[in-house]
């Protein structure tokens, strides 16, 4: 059995030291910092855990970091058949090869970790 003490439970990292970067736009940095939480959808497949957050628009690095919780995949062809064809946005796939899956991400702000 593994112990930790009390010091490693409050330890944080400085957001600028974080290697992992993920690019969200300016609606789900926003999102992600006045809720807490936002998703994202994705033809990329990205591990869970942390990140710093890269602005898409501007390609400028935030003084924020989040945390994929959850990851989930889906097929075109899947989706089509599980909600039919006029329930799936064929424009999602526009960058996603025929028969491969998109990646639908749960993410929350990172505050437990990062200063």
């Amino acid at each position: 059995m593994i112990v930790l003490s009390a010091a490693l439970l409050t330890f944080k990292i400085e957001v600028e030291r974080i290697a992992n970067i993920l690019e969200l736009d300016d609606f789900k940095i926003k999102e992600a910092i006045e809720n807490g939480k936002t998703t994202l959808i994705s033809p990329k497949f990205f591990n869970k855990g942390v990140y710093r957050v890269r602005n898409a628009g501007s390609s400028r690095l935030e003084n924020i970091a989040v945390n994929i919780i959850k990851i989930a995949a889906v097929t075109y062809e899947g989706l089509i058949k599980e909600l039919g064809e006029g329930c799936v946005d064929k424009h999602l796939w526009k960058d996603v090869p025929d028969g491969e899956p998109i990646f639908f991400y749960s993410i929350r702000l990172e505050k437990d970790f990062v200063k």
